[in-house]
């Protein structure tokens, strides 16, 4: 690197250093009431549409308007893409446009958030600014053309972004119509590797570490020699001979893309709140994608808003992996409700269409899983399909020639009834028995390192998930600095990274009576993610009342499960061969040199027990048997009658019950419950044994 590199480096580490110790003390949580979306809104539920003025003659918008009225629309979402429309040229602004827009809307009664448009840069910032490109770990920098193409720690594009955000909050912060703002579009990847952001996570690690000593201490450089006598040597983790890297410093970095994420929302939402105070602010968030923390990242927003995609599923019936989503989402921000800010509204597609066209009902069910979940608000990704550009495949409420199709008419159908049903709503909250413990840590470490290449962390929480859900128990997610208190069942699976604080508070939960669930690959590593010296389950050995001296590392189905009503599980990924220490052995291995060793136990401690689950199946009558064990020996009530395919799924407002019955399968279903309830919509008491025809939904009600 030559002298003036070099220097330009040395001042982006000193301003990083400072910028960082001034976001950290910004970033600490504050105690604050959940915000009440309903009310946001004017005590209406938020019911909405993305809509894109800017892309549309503004001859149509006065017709959007009154369809979107028609259709009981009352929000959208706009501005999150035409940073060039808003400024065409470099300090010169031009919000004419969005004004007259805007007008429109809101003589309708439609209200709107804005987006800061910094997902898609124009241009003109490109040419003038080549380096905010991305540059990949081969140390190519990507070409202008798609979106998100840009590194958080570019200096100028952080300029970029200051003036364009500055602007249009001054512009907008005493409109009656705007009343919140998203910050940027789907924030997360892309992970920039260029001088810049090597510089940053240098100035990361000192940070964390305040000494070389502390980091090779804790990254255990002495392996290979990779010991740092300065910061300026720590590397990224980039083009490597053999594609080998320090774990510990490739979990540092995927923390550092987290907090450096986060860091950028936060320079945004400072702005945001000093010029336009009363506004409130979110970001639309992606469930499953957890390649940033989220619970982190919503420390500086009011309220948690997401993209919900559900027919990008191969089965349509499997409504857990969207209610699993939906379930993080809401736990990311401490169980507050949320608003869904893209809601499929039609099939999507960039190149290919993804998935498959579905009857406008079902479009219907997932918007009341949605609510079902905790959604206080739904906006419908898109109005209209785009006639331009990469996602001219990806379908909106209506199609580009403007027909009021299926989809409208069920969006008509929908906004009806959720209006009618806001008094019932307003209010609400979910309540849970059972937790299931994200760990995002983890998750990065085995990302890196799954121990067999078909490991899928996402899975093991699916797995658990998806058993109580057929058992129609509500589930909430928690994360590592969740209160786990209130909660009989904590499900744990693969804690595979974990710190003292963790350990401690899993062990005060048991000992006062929780019922907790290990499982296979828990307690390897500590938080550096340096493998542990103590016998595993390293620190949950006491808890989990076994040692594991042996395991077998396998992806076919060659070994099996025998136990829980003497039934047989076949099971693949792995094998942990436990030897009970205080715990009881519940079921066993069927086959091979370990046949007849432990492979499921239940340890009692304190007031609580813990099970430890030493391998995956791939049955979920495995998972339906071991959760009614602990739900019964918890006192968690199972409603184990839901037939496939159906949801039962639960708010309550003042201890009473507001009860979803979801059907997505296109037949009718019959769905037992405890006693009758009265349908919320039609105001007539439903019979126990419900009946509910294909792709509806019932709410019912104490």
């Amino acid at each position: 690197m030559d002298g003036w590199r070099l220097r330009v480096v040395s001042v982006l580490i000193c301003v990083y250093l400072l910028a960082g110790s001034a976001a950290k003390a910004q970033l600490a949580p504050a105690a604050t009431k959940p915000f009440d979306l309903i009310n946001w809104n004017g005590g209406k539920f938020i019911y909405g549409a993305d809509y894109y003025p800017e892309a549309w003659p503004e001859s149509l918008w006065e017709k959007d308007a009154i369809m979107m009225q028609e259709a009981g629309i009352n929000f959208v979402r706009m501005g999150e893409f035409a940073w060039v429309k808003m400024e065409p040229q470099e300090g010169h602004f031009d919000f004419a446009w969005l004004d007259r827009a805007l007008k429109v809307l809101n003589a309708h009664g439609i209200k709107a958030v804005l987006g800061t448009p910094t997902a898609s840069p124009p241009a003109w910032l490109y040419a003038k600014y080549p380096d905010i490109a991305v540059m990949d770990a081969n140390g190519v920098r990507y070409r202008y053309g798609s979106r998100r193409n840009y590194c958080l720690h570019n200096q100028e594009f952080r300029a970029a972004t200051a003036r364009i955000v500055s602007a249009m909050a001054k512009h907008y912060k005493d409109h009656p119509g705007v009343i919140g703002w998203q910050i940027d579009n789907e924030l997360s990847d892309p992970k920039c590797y260029d001088p810049v952001s090597q510089a940053a996570f240098q100035a990361w690690c000192q940070r964390k570490y305040h000494t070389l000593d502390a980091l090779n201490a804790a990254w255990g450089t002495i392996f290979w020699g990779h010991t740092y006598e300065s910061w300026q040597e720590i590397p990224l983790p980039w083009n490597t001979l053999f594609n080998t890297y320090n774990p510990s410093l490739v979990l540092d970095f995927d923390r550092f893309q987290s907090d450096s994420t986060h860091d950028y929302l936060d320079f945004q939402t400072t702005i945001l709140r000093k010029i336009a105070p009363h506004q409130a602010i979110t970001e639309n968030e992606m469930g499953m994608f957890q390649e940033t923390n989220w619970y982190d990242l919503n420390r500086s927003l009011d309220f948690v808003a997401w993209d919900n995609y559900p027919m990008m599923y191969k089965d349509l019936t499997q409504y857990s992996v969207a209610g699993l989503a939906h379930d993080v989402m809401r736990g990311s921000k401490d169980n507050q409700n949320y608003m869904m800010m893209e809601e499929e509204g039609g099939v999507g597609g960039w190149a290919t269409f993804i998935g498959h066209q579905s009857p406008a009902a079902l479009y219907r069910v997932w918007d009341y899983q949605s609510v079902a979940h905790g959604a206080d608000g739904i906006c419908y990704f898109r109005w209209r399909t785009s006639r331009y550009g990469t996602e001219q495949y990806w379908e909106g409420i209506l199609d580009q020639d403007s027909y009021r199709n299926s989809r409208y008419f069920m969006v008509q159908q929908t906004g009806k009834e959720l209006q009618q049903l806001t008094p019932l709503l307003h209010g609400s909250s979910i309540v849970s028995p059972v937790a299931l413990l994200n760990s995002p840590d983890s998750r990065w470490a085995l990302q890196n390192q799954p121990g067999v290449d078909d490991f899928q962390y996402d899975q093991q929480l699916q797995d658990y998930y998806d058993a109580f859900r057929r058992g129609g128990v509500n589930v909430d997610v928690a994360f590592p600095p969740s209160d786990l208190s209130a909660y009989r069942i904590v499900v744990a699976p693969a804690l595979y990274v974990s710190d003292q604080a963790l350990v401690d508070k899993l062990n005060a939960y048991v000992m006062n009576g929780g019922t907790l669930i290990l499982t296979f690959r828990s307690g390897v590593k500590d938080e550096h993610n340096v493998v542990t010296d103590r016998t595993l389950p390293g620190p949950f050995a006491g808890l989990a009342g076994v040692a594991i001296h042996e395991f077998d590392p396998q992806l076919n189905e060659e070994q099996e499960i025998v136990g829980l009503g003497e039934t047989l599980f076949p099971t693949r990924c792995w094998s942990d061969i436990l030897e009970p220490t205080t715990a009881k052995v519940l079921a066993t291995y069927g086959k091979g040199y370990y046949a007849g060793n432990p492979a499921l136990t239940e340890n009692e401690v304190g007031k609580g027990r813990v099970y430890y689950v030493g391998t995956e199946s791939k049955s979920p009558l495995f998972y339906d048997r071991l959760i009614a064990l602990a739900a019964r020996k918890s006192l968690v009530a199972l409603n184990n009658k839901i037939p496939a395919g159906v949801e039962v799924s639960v708010r309550q407002r003042g201890g009473k019950k507001i009860i979803f019955v979801m059907n997505y399968t296109g037949t009718a279903q019959t769905v037992p419950l405890e006693q009758a309830y009265k349908n919320a919509l039609t105001d007539k008491t439903e019979p126990m044994e419900v009946q509910i025809p294909a792709y509806d939904v019932k709410v019912l009600t104490e």
